[in-house]
């Protein structure tokens, strides 16, 4: 009889000491079924535990538990600690309810369970979905049912994702506030979680801080110095103060304060008109986290769905400052009061501050700093006197106007009609529907080679710029033309914005800001005002001369 020879896989395995390391993960998703509670997956494990202690040589190192962690990436606080231990051979087996506790994401979940823990030596374990034990049966890893639950669980969880993004989705298109955390000065209502009340303190506070920013002309970093010396909490100390559950890396390592950024969000934050404002931000998919922003025309905005805490033209005025090229002189807290509205009407640059022998005046910056253009250069002194005669003109103007339009609107028959409006309305239009043909002809251009990926990619963003330019610029119209509908009465807010200082005596930055727009000064120190509210001077007008006969 011939002799048989013992493979190796037919000789005894050696005795090892297993030091075990139970892995438990519970996500949002899956937190509304009772079988994967980290209670149950716990109990579980331990009674399987108990059992392999009795057969084998076994001890139970820790439990490893990251709840709340989604399994799509590894970025898990325990389940790194796990693979730390792993590294530093604290651990050698891992033992899961199923695969999916492992990780979700196909690629990931391969790479561990088949590369990894097959290096290093490390024995898997998942009691379901598959069942397996890569130490007593190492082929079973490669299996195909392995591959396919492991995509199965990756397909499920980007469902999920599918599911929960248009349930959030319709929630933000219902003005539901769905954040962890509302705007400062606001809490979420005790009554419905999605909504807002005002919190009167810090809402006095969002008010002074426009206040400073629009009227007194102070800086960013000056309203900054002046909260932290009033003593006023910072945003991040406020929602602690209000016993909010929040938590950033910094507040660890130094006390929360205030900062330019922190105003800079406060004056941009369009919450503070009543308006909800969400989705400013997505992630990249459902297993790349990373978080990018978004251009304004894919934010969710429903207006009017809270109580407002600063007015539209405050709002406005905050924002064309912000865009204007403005700087604080080092020894000062406040803006001059002409900083960032005066230009030059050649060159368009700004015109900058000087002083010679006592006496203020504002020169071109490209001829000062460069040579170039030419000096246009104007007294502090005379500029002053020319902008409050210009707005007390105005003023006059406007008192005029307001009387004749109480007059016009006690006429029987009053025509609200403008030519003008309607016009634009139907320029604009027709540009936009023209920018249809030209993404599609884009298209075809690239795919026929006649551009690059590249030029497609960059002529297509150009093109939906535009298109939402125009889109915006028709919103606007089609609301003035509404407005146009209702007539024109003289207490509307371009009659209160200057008629309010109809005794106006001298000029500060607020009444600067608040009525004018530009300034340009032409060489010889004549001026060319641009005052604020054109659109509704234009509408006043038109609708006298319409009306006037």
């Amino acid at each position: 009889m011939a002799r048989v020879r013992k493979t190796l896989n037919d000789q005894v395995k050696p005795v090892i000491s297993w030091k075990v390391g139970v892995y438990i993960r519970l996500s949002r998703e899956d937190d509304n079924d009772e079988r994967y509670s980290v209670k149950n997956q716990r109990q579980r494990l331990a009674v399987y535990l108990e059992s392999l202690m009795l057969e084998e040589t076994a001890q139970l190192i820790d439990y490893y538990i990251d709840d709340g962690y989604t399994g799509t990436d590894s970025d898990r606080d325990d389940f790194q600690r796990l693979l730390t231990d792993i590294d530093h051979g604290i651990v050698n087996c891992v033992l899961v309810k199923d695969l999916s506790r492992l990780s979700r994401n196909d690629w990931e979940c391969k790479r561990y369970l088949q590369h990894l823990f097959v290096v290093k030596d490390i024995r898997f374990i998942s009691l379901e979905l598959p069942k397996l034990d890569s130490y007593k049966n190492p082929d079973d890893i490669y299996e195909l049912g392995v591959s396919i639950q492991s995509m199965y669980n990756e397909n499920h969880c980007r469902e999920t994702s599918i599911k929960v993004r248009g349930t959030f989705n319709t929630k933000r298109r219902n003005g539901e506030f769905i954040g962890a955390f509302p705007p400062y000065c606001y809490l979420k209502d005790p009554a419905d979680k999605h909504r807002f009340i005002v919190d009167d303190h810090p809402a006095s506070i969002v008010r002074d801080i426009f206040s400073w920013f629009v009227y007194d002309g102070m800086s960013k970093n000056a309203i900054v110095k002046k909260l932290i010396g009033l003593g006023i909490a910072c945003p991040s100390a406020y929602k602690q103060q209000k016993g909010m559950n929040y938590y950033h890396p910094a507040i660890d390592k130094h006390p929360p304060l205030w900062s330019a950024r922190s105003i800079s969000t406060i004056l941009a934050n369009q919450m503070y008109l009543g308006h909800m404002v969400q989705g400013k931000q997505k992630v990249k998919s459902y297993k790349v986290h990373t978080r990018i922003n978004l251009p304004e025309n894919e934010w969710f905005i429903v207006r009017n769905t809270h109580q407002p805490i600063i007015d539209e033209d405050l709002f406005n005025q905050a924002q064309a400052l912000m865009r204007r090229d403005t700087r604080t002189a080092p020894e000062r807290t406040q803006l001059y009061p002409f900083s960032g509205f005066l230009r030059c009407p050649d060159c368009g640059k700004a015109m900058g501050r000087r002083t010679a022998k006592n006496i203020v005046y504002y020169a071109c910056v490209t001829y000062t700093q460069r040579g170039a253009c030419t000096r246009h250069s104007i007294r502090h002194d005379r500029l002053e006197a020319a902008v409050l005669q210009a707005i007390q003109k105005q003023i006059a103007l406007i008192d005029g106007m307001a009387q004749l339009i109480d007059e016009l609107n006690d006429a029987p028959v009053v025509r609200t009609v403008t030519k003008c409006l309607d016009a634009s309305l139907k320029r604009y239009t027709q540009e936009l529907e023209k920018t249809s043909p030209l993404r599609t002809g884009l298209y075809m251009d690239w795919k026929n080679g006649d551009i690059t990926r590249e030029e497609y990619h960059q002529l297509k963003k150009e093109i939906e710029e535009k298109e939402h330019r125009l889109k915006k610029e028709i919103d606007r119209l089609q609301v003035e033309s509404q407005d146009y509908d209702q007539g024109v009465i003289s207490n509307n807010p371009y009659f209160d914005a200057f008629l309010k200082h109809k005794n106006i005596k001298s000029l500060n930055r607020g009444i600067i800001v608040q009525l004018i727009k530009t300034i340009h000064i032409h060489e010889g120190g004549s001026l060319t005002i641009a005052f604020n509210f054109a659109d509704q001077h234009r509408r006043i007008v038109e609708f006298i001369h319409n009306n006037k006969k």
